[in-house]
């Protein structure tokens, strides 16, 4: 199934037909029949007699006129019943009617980034011709989200540099995942290698002389305008709590960003602390901190959460299974763990909220 036609049938399961009849005007009875609530339409959208002879199932929609014989489905009756002179115009009425109900579409496509000196080393855009690495598959994440976070695959490579004498120096990227960091301004400013064989000492390379990830939020430029963000560690965590919240079509606005670990930077205006709030002048209001499932990470959190607090942004704490983090749990538990998430109102609250954590996890 294609995205465009999996997006069309969530707005259909959205629509409550009844709901939908009453906006348009239709004449109707609820009855009951052998499979359920059933709707008698007065008029038939297809032969447009007022005979009461058209029946459908109150919840899927399917039923049919027993003066024309022209079988329904919600697709069908929707379509003939307003009219629509195209398909196009159908669907556009349909994910209208169910964004007022609310449903929301997927959100993936990335906003476009700008031309830096930073050169990443030579690597391919993620899928490459439709194929993407099966690395990344067994995390979950498809070509369509490598694509969006701007994934590349290099198979060997060099990030040349010079050092503090002046002597040209080089990191070997090769076999790596480059996962490119990016201002929210959408200009990149660093990134990150990330070994998929398994054999190298180092799981992640960065880009020596470059500006720090811990000055910046992973996928922040995706988030402009988003009202409420959820805030996971690492690169991989925000991938699944991005995939998470498109699984359910009313969390598809909210934000998925990443702090590149158990802290938040704060001081200047360069600091995390300051993205966010330029964040929330674009009119983010709440942020929800979704790290670790341990006593420490969550104690940690709730002071990041006591900051956020502090420059008038709403802070909530998410905890996941003892000792997992979003990528390793399924992406329902990653939208329990958000839907469940606790407030930080006080230092009396986030000081609860920590103690509730240690008894929870266990923690020595």
């Amino acid at each position: 199934m294609t995205e465009r036609n999996r997006e069309l049938e969530e707005a259909l399961e959205q629509i409550d037909l009844e709901s939908w009849l009453d906006a348009e005007g239709f004449r109707y009875k609820r009855t009951r029949g052998t499979h359920g609530v059933q709707l008698n339409v007065k008029t038939c959208p297809c032969c447009g007699k007022d005979s009461w002879k058209v029946y459908l199932n109150a919840e899927t929609g399917l039923g049919n006129c027993f003066s024309c014989e022209e079988k329904f489905n919600k697709w069908k009756f929707i379509k003939n019943g307003i009219g629509a002179a195209t398909a196009r115009d159908a669907v556009d009425h349909i994910k209208k009617f169910a964004m007022e109900q609310g449903w929301r579409p997927l959100r993936r496509e990335a906003v476009e980034v700008k031309e830096t000196k930073l050169k990443i080393p030579e690597s391919y855009a993620l899928p490459i011709s439709g194929r993407n690495l099966k690395y990344l598959e067994n995390r979950g994440i498809n070509g369509d989200y490598a694509k969006y976070f701007g994934l590349r695959f290099c198979q060997r490579g060099k990030f040349w540099y010079s050092d503090a004498d002046g002597r040209n120096r080089f990191q070997d990227y090769s076999m790596r995942i480059i996962i490119p960091v990016f201002d929210l301004d959408g200009t990149m400013v660093s990134f990150q290698g990330r070994d998929i064989t398994g054999a190298s000492d180092k799981r992640y390379l960065f880009p020596p002389g470059f500006a720090s990830t811990g000055a910046h939020l992973y996928n922040g430029h995706n988030a402009l305008g988003a009202s409420h963000v959820v805030v996971g560690e690492g690169v991989f965590d925000v991938a699944a709590i991005r995939i998470a919240l498109d699984g359910a079509p009313e969390l598809r606005e909210v934000g998925a960003i990443g702090s590149f670990g158990k802290h938040l930077s704060d001081g200047d205006e360069e600091s995390q602390l300051a993205k966010l709030v330029s964040l929330k002048d674009k009119g983010l209001r709440i942020v929800t901190f979704m790290w670790d499932g341990e006593g420490k990470a969550i104690e940690a959190a709730v002071d990041a959460a006591m900051k956020v607090k502090g420059v008038g942004l709403t802070a909530r704490i998410a905890m996941l299974p003892k000792d997992k983090d979003p990528n390793e749990v399924p992406a329902e538990v990653v939208r329990q763990a958000f839907w469940k998430a606790e407030t930080v109102t006080s230092l009396a609250s986030a000081a609860k909220l920590k103690a509730l954590a240690h008894i929870a996890y266990r923690d020595k």
